[in-house]
């Protein structure tokens, strides 16, 4: 399968690395403006390829015409501004996205775009317009990476794997998400059996659950001024399940299609994910007063999308 990553920042970067281990990748495109720094990048990763002890994919470099035949699209472009603020960068990384895919359009009609760029629900609607594809073929990492934070966060409580831990996190990627404890399990139990039972009671505070959350990225940026490593190991995820059409369920951000109530924003929500990108999407259980956050954090994207017309 040959994907193209379209942006060479530090996320475009890191996510050109992981492609590498994942079986399935004939060839892997760095696509950009900076010609020199392109060519650079991937005569580096040429050397590393030699000294690998596995097969490594076919390395390719250029502007949006090396999308033509791609069939994945992994989307990392956005404003050189840096803030921690997702929403901050909202109207510049709109218009660039929306200039970008004026361009791969000439090229590229049917491949299957992978969105990581913030505010990534607010991308993920606007690429799925200018893009002008099927809601299954335009995926947002969504709370992907927000809920395997979750699932450590709640491991590391318990002295488990985070293997050991089921539970979705979903809503906005961003300050209104919603972790969904209710339907949390841990071998098989509610987090407040597995808590009475194996750790001899007590209670895991919801809003501190929340806020695990929302800080986790902030810890993140405040100490390297970037993530990177865990948003591409995600869009990798959706890449690797696309590949092998496993079907896997995972909370990613699809426009919405009368989910819901919900009609025409991107929001995380369970998914199915297969070899034609999203196979089904599916309405998380919820209790109320989860449904009625769930509903706020629509709100947030939906006032967001409003904003910039």
């Amino acid at each position: 399968m040959k994907i193209a990553v379209i942006g060479n920042g530090k996320v475009g970067l890191a996510v050109f690395r992981e492609l590498q281990e994942i079986r399935g990748v004939t060839e892997v495109v760095l696509v950009g403006r900076n010609a020199k720094k392109l060519e650079g990048e991937i005569e580096d990763y040429r050397d590393a390829a030699v000294l690998r002890d596995y097969p490594s994919p076919r390395f390719s470099f250029g502007g949006y015409e090396m999308t033509e035949g791609c069939d994945i699209l992994i989307y990392t472009a956005g404003s050189s501004k840096v803030s921690s603020d997702r929403m901050e960068m909202l109207r510049d990384n709109c218009a660039i996205a929306e200039e970008i895919f004026e361009q791969v359009n000439r090229y590229n009609r049917d491949g299957i775009v992978i969105c990581i760029t913030n505010p990534l629900d607010v991308i993920t609607t606007v690429i799925r317009k200018a893009a002008n594809r099927d809601r299954k073929k335009v995926i947002g990492t969504g709370t992907l990476l927000d809920s395997a934070r979750l699932a450590r966060y709640i491991a590391d409580l318990v002295e488990l794997s985070p293997d050991s831990v089921n539970i979705d996190v979903v809503g906005e990627h961003g300050n209104s998400s919603v972790p969904l404890l209710s339907s949390c399990r841990i071998c098989g139990k509610t987090l407040e059996e597995y808590f009475a039972d194996e750790v001899g009671g007590g209670q895991i505070s919801a809003e501190r659950i929340a806020r695990v959350v929302r800080e986790a990225g902030f810890k993140i940026f405040a100490g390297k001024g970037h993530t990177s490593y865990g948003v591409a190991c995600a869009a990798c995820r959706i890449v690797s399940a696309i590949i092998r059409d496993s079907r896997q369920m995972l909370p990613v951000s699809v426009v919405l299609e009368g989910e819901y109530g919900l009609d025409g924003i991107a929001i995380s929500t369970p998914c199915v994910i297969g070899r034609e990108g999203v196979a089904a999407v599916k309405e998380a259980s919820m209790t109320e007063n989860e449904r009625q956050l769930f509903y706020k954090s629509a709100k947030v994207i939906q006032n967001a999308v409003d904003s910039i017309g």
